[in-house]
């Protein structure tokens, strides 16, 4: 689904259930494709106390997305394509939140692996991230309108950058939890999500770059925006690549 969405945006924009452009078909798909890595590096993993901040981006990104989608159906009395992408939302949402609840968070003892040193650069690089999207995603979920007007680069339908501030803001705990975390496996098993969406995301604006240069509210938007997916994606395969360089127990 998230190649579809991403290579042939034209084929399946008339398949969401709310209006969108080729460029937010394409950020979808980014994000599509995104989760799927995620999960294969969550299956890599092995280990539930490593995979599971992934379950937990899974269930917050899916379960503001519900949110959003059911307020637009009750908002236009329904329909069968709305009334399928929430039903798809939710049962996403809910799968993750039942795992999360039958394995659990906390750790047990047989749970424990081996500490290090804190990897510093890691902490600072998640801490900056954390701020940047926890801020603009609380603004893009409950301010969408100033956030439209304000900073975001491209005029979309406040339900698709409500779904963006899902992201966000699902990022943000992900983030925030690897910040404090010693263990290299546990940072690694985020690094493949946290490259792929800001990539694609990069790509899709190269591609549209006319509607970014129309429709952006100004230069320095653009800018700022810009950068802060090239520092993630740049940043993030950094971390990954030099990671490998420390055998992962």
């Amino acid at each position: 689904m998230g190649v579809l969405f991403f290579v042939y945006p034209s084929l399946v924009i008339g398949l969401w259930p709310w209006t969108v452009k080729a460029l937010a078909v394409r950020f979808i798909g980014a994000i599509f494709l995104a989760i799927a890595f995620g999960c294969w590096s969550a299956l890599r993993a092995k280990i539930w106390q490593r995979a599971k901040i992934l379950v937990l981006v899974g269930g917050t990104f899916f379960g503001i997305t519900s949110i959003v989608s059911i307020v637009l159906a009750i908002s236009q009395g329904g329909g069968y394509v709305i009334s399928t992408w929430t039903g798809y939302f939710l049962v996403a949402s809910m799968g993750n939140f039942y795992l999360l609840n039958r394995h659990g968070w906390p750790r047990k003892p047989q749970d424990r692996l081996g500490s290090v040193r804190p990897w510093k650069t890691a902490r600072w690089f998640f801490r900056i991230q954390t701020v940047i999207v926890g801020i603009f995603g609380i603004m893009m979920l409950l301010l969408p309108d100033l956030a439209q007007h304000e900073f975001w680069p491209w005029h979309v339908f406040t339900p698709t950058l409500q779904m963006f501030a899902g992201l966000f803001l699902a990022t943000c705990l992900a983030t925030a939890w690897a910040s404090l975390q010693t263990d290299i496996g546990r940072i690694r098993v985020l690094l493949p999500l946290d490259v792929i969406f800001p990539s694609l995301a990069l790509l899709a604006v190269g591609i549209h770059w006319d509607v970014i240069s129309t429709e952006s509210p100004s230069a320095p938007v653009t800018g700022v925006w810009v950068f802060i997916y090239a520092f993630v994606a740049v940043g993030s395969a950094y971390l990954y690549f030099s990671s490998r360089k420390t055998r992962v127990m």
